[in-house]
């Protein structure tokens, strides 16, 4: 049994499309004032005490073509799977993603002394939509999550996905997507137990009212 949801549904306005829109305006925001340099991801200055850079490195971009690149596959994500969560979900999604990232890059990847860019935690939306899709049109949500995973597999053993680098005119660094990946498994995880515990609850609360 999958739930029923007509397909109009996927371009309804819903409140967490503000979300999406603060996301795209205050990316767009940080690149064209000049604040990249003060939000990526910093080494050296996060074993100084910023920690904060840990997180805040998703949000800004190497150049307006890493952005652009970055700010289409949220919107493709956006149409696909952005009905599937509240405003929660979503904010717990990206929040479990970014760290999943920032902390992976800082313990993983010694090699690694600065990073921008929101592809990891991307890649985290994503899985937590497709894992959605699965409970409504399964056909396409396991095509959908097929096709990632293989993504993620062939950068795990081949590198870069061929011409990715020529385009933003900088390094792609593919574990950040495997971080951000796991993350979104885990905060999808989380999720759905979290879900079932208000259903539980919900549950003993109305058959106490019905005696």
């Amino acid at each position: 049994m999958h739930l029923e949801l007509p397909i109009k549904n996927r371009i309804t306005l819903r409140w967490n499309h503000a979300l999406w829109l603060f996301i795209l305006l205050f990316s767009a925001f940080l690149q064209a004032s000049g604040q990249v340099p003060s939000w990526r991801f910093d080494r050296v200055l996060i074993e100084g005490g910023d920690y904060w850079l840990l997180l805040s490195g998703n949000i800004v971009h190497l150049n307006w073509m890493h952005w652009a690149l970055n700010i289409a596959g949220l919107t493709i994500g956006i149409f696909f799977f952005g009905s599937y969560g509240s405003v929660f979900h979503w904010l717990f999604v990206i929040f479990i993603s970014a760290v999943f990232v920032g902390v992976g890059l800082y313990w993983f990847n010694p090699e690694v002394t600065s990073y921008v860019g929101l592809s990891g935690v991307l890649h985290g939306l994503l899985i937590y939509g497709g894992v959605r899709e699965i409970r409504v049109y399964p056909a396409s949500g396991y095509a959908f999550l097929f096709i990632l995973v293989a993504k993620l597999i062939w950068e795990i053993l081949y590198g870069v996905v061929p011409g990715s680098e020529d385009l933003i005119t900088g390094r792609v660094v593919t574990d950040a997507h495997l971080y951000g990946a796991i993350g979104g498994a885990l905060a999808t995880v989380l999720l759905a137990l979290f879900d079932q515990l208000v259903k539980v609850e919900n549950g003993q609360q109305d058959t106490e009212h019905d005696q």
